[in-house]
């Protein structure tokens, strides 16, 4: 006869076999499904930008250590920006609840139990698309393109020209940019080409036969400094939309929208890195467009950039920790206008080369700044901070040692493959008086230099430049004149 005891270790041993507990603990269909369709779906999903699916019981089962071990850390779901940053649109879709990391540690402690599949009730989300009033406009290039680097470097710039067709002004409110080739696409900036610059861009596709052109910096269009907002542009035409990697942001907030002119042309700057992988591309784009009558709020973009001036670490030495060598390396790389580039940085932003140092101890963050005055009155919509591998940290932040100093973006432990902009829940008005200020650091040390066909590069003087493996210290500020 069996006694209770065994019966009772036998009950559980079957709830647990079948995807239950005996004491009710989480299983995927009822508890862990909700919190990885919402959070997760829309990037580990087939054909998704994450590296594995997270849609059904198998997969998440199959990942349950690590999904308990990256999100318990806070690495996962990805949320850049820090606690000291302004309140953000969609930080709490992004971001789990103590209650929901719990979930996720006991499912996964307890052997990922499936459950019942009937306990289903949610699907998995889908990348965010294009939505709400006005139509919907693809573009694209004529044919693939097949990047090559040029000048020993392992970059690639290039331009082509997109024609909306448009025959009207039109606001876009929103971009949905598909880089086909994620593996080499470093990132894709939409710029618009009207007038002259229209005239332009055409003359250069023309020159290559409709193949689109050579364009490391900007897009090689002659200078429309007629505009008051030109200077806080870096000189580059009005910006569309922009993708890199980790973007999710595909809307402009409610109410606000960025005004092509009719009969302008679209270039698209695409920046292919060919560190791991080569092959043909066609990126495209689709633009959700209303008429310029519509009562939209004109968002334009403005940038602000440091200066990049990394020594080489202490106890390193040779010809490639000198700056002047560093500097024809750019050259020879990505043209003459290389050249003037960092003297560029450094006189716009009123700093010398003493204010860098010229070595550094091994794992030494080296700082820059740059402060930009407000010269008119505007709302400022939405932050985003760009640098590249040796990047740290960055923040962008108003009014620096004032009573009034605000940080709108603090971004404490900067990932390359995690980049977005960010809407202000509440946009932030500023005028004459007021003061941008982006702060990046950089770990230039020995550890810390970037991995080209499987080998670390040796250390180097680095320099603002156009490659993956040079740096830049770049805020984007998503603005409303007036």
């Amino acid at each position: 006869m069996l006694s209770l005891a065994f019966l009772g270790a036998l009950a559980i041993a079957v709830l647990v076999a079948h995807g239950g507990s005996a004491a009710s603990g989480p299983t995927y269909n009822r508890d862990v499904a909700p919190i990885l369709d919402s959070k997760c779906a829309s990037c580990h999903r087939l054909g998704g930008i994450a590296p594995f699916a997270l849609t059904t019981a198998a997969e998440a089962k199959a990942h349950a250590t690590g999904i308990a071990r990256m999100t318990r850390a806070g690495l996962m779901p990805p949320w850049m920006p820090g606690e000291d940053s302004a309140a953000i649109v969609g930080r709490d879709a992004r971001r789990l609840t103590r209650g929901e990391l719990s979930t996720l540690g006991r499912w996964a402690a307890n052997g990922a139990p499936a459950g019942k599949a009937s306990d289903r009730r949610t699907t998995p989300a889908r990348p965010a698309g294009l939505s709400g009033p006005g139509r919907t406009i693809t573009v694209a290039p004529r044919k693939a393109y097949r990047p090559h680097a040029a000048g020993g470097g392992i970059d690639d710039y290039h331009c082509f020209v997109l024609d909306p067709k448009l025959k009207q002004d039109a606001f876009v409110t929103g971009a949905l940019i598909r880089p086909q080739r994620t593996g080499i696409v470093h990132h894709v900036i939409l710029y618009e080409a009207a007038g002259a610059q229209a005239t332009a861009a055409v003359r250069l596709n023309a020159a290559s036969g409709g193949r689109g052109w050579t364009c490391f910096g900007g897009p090689g269009l002659p200078f429309d400094l007629s505009a008051s907002s030109s200077l806080t542009r870096l000189g580059q035409p009005p910006w569309i939309a922009a993708w890199v990697p980790g973007h999710t942001t595909n809307a402009l907030p409610g109410g606000t929208g960025v005004l092509v002119h009719a009969g302008a042309k679209i270039v698209m700057q695409v920046h292919y890195n060919l560190i791991a992988a080569v092959g043909p591309d066609r990126s495209s784009a689709q633009l959700r467009v209303r008429p310029a009558t519509t009562a939209l709020t004109r968002l334009e973009t403005q940038l602000v950039a440091a200066p990049v001036e990394l020594p080489c670490p202490a106890g390193v030495s040779g010809p490639q920790c000198a700056r002047q060598r560093s500097l024809q390396d750019e050259v020879n790389k990505y043209g003459a206008e290389a050249a003037f580039v960092p003297a560029a940085r450094l006189q716009t932003c009123n700093r010398t080369l003493a204010d860098y140092p010229t070595a550094v101890g091994a794992g030494t963050a080296i700082p820059t700044t740059c402060d930009r005055a407000v010269t008119q009155r505007s709302t400022i919509y939405g932050v985003a901070g760009h640098m590249h591998l040796r990047g740290r940290d960055i923040s962008v932040v108003l009014d620096p040692g004032t009573a009034k100093e605000q940080t709108l973006l603090h971004i404490p432990a900067w990932d390359f493959h995690w980049q977005d902009v960010y809407y202000l829940q509440k946009p932030v008005e500023v005028g004459p008086g007021d003061t941008i200020r982006v702060r990046c650091s950089f770990d230039n040390s020995k550890d810390a230099q970037p991995v080209v066909g499987a080998k670390q590069l040796t250390p180097r003087y680095v320099l603002w430049g156009e490659g993956t493996t040079d740096e830049m210290c770049l805020a984007m500020l998503s603005v409303a004149s007036g």
